[in-house]
């Protein structure tokens, strides 16, 4: 799974969409390239446990195995364990929480918490996370993940904030290892629209910029 990453570079991110749109999603995202998924728990919401696994389960039975699906926004071990019970194969934080991560792969999943000092790093990686979400960061603070890269680059970094088209390569070009993105792709006046021609395109505009950015470094 973390050669697939490696390779891919790019996690999408589904948040807040519904159920019964979510099969021609995730179909619009894997004809344009997208092979790593995840859908976020909503902590808001009592049902989150039910329904995120609900949208697992059904993002699985959509495209099949090619696909590798995870779920994000994971705070708690019932969480943890109510993805893996659906089918999730990773795990997305924006924490660090020791006791998430080793629950993660004591069920033999991918372990991705967020952490941003050098201590909560350090802190997620020690506890056997595959990558850490540096979290939050955008665009402005790439000279933090370039600063931060240096001294820690034995742990492989995610980035979510800001991921687009036009930030891709500067992202890829100062540490991270692989990119995270929703908001870029998944636009809301989409989704409204089922316009998934276009999302389809978008999301192989993503992959044609990795490409690119892959070539130049």
């Amino acid at each position: 799974m973390n050669k697939r990453i490696d390779e891919q570079k790019l996690i999408i991110i589904l948040r807040g969409i519904a159920k019964e749109k979510l099969p021609k999603i995730v179909k619009a995202l894997y004809d344009g390239g997208a092979r790593i998924i995840e859908v976020t728990f909503d902590q808001k919401d009592e049902n989150t446990l039910a329904d995120t696994a609900e949208k697992i389960r059904l993002m699985k039975k959509t495209v099949g195995e090619d696909l590798l699906v995870g779920a994000g926004t994971v705070l708690t071990l019932p969480q943890v364990e109510a993805a893996r019970a659906a089918g999730a194969e990773f795990i997305i934080s924006p924490s660090t929480d020791v006791s998430v991560i080793k629950r993660t792969k004591e069920l033999g999943m991918l372990s991705i918490p967020g952490a941003f000092t050098p201590t909560e790093i350090m802190t997620a990686y020690n506890a056997g996370a595959d990558y850490v979400k540096l979290f939050p960061i955008t665009k402005e603070d790439i000279g933090y993940l370039k600063n931060i890269s240096a001294p820690i680059s034995h742990v492989p970094f995610i980035c979510t904030g800001g991921v687009n088209p036009d930030t891709i390569e500067l992202f890829l070009n100062n540490g991270a290892a692989a990119l995270g993105t929703g908001a870029s792709i998944l636009k809301k006046e989409l989704i409204e629209k089922e316009d998934y021609a276009e999302i389809t395109r978008l999301t192989r505009l993503h992959f044609d910029k990795i490409k690119e950015a892959m070539s130049n470094i």
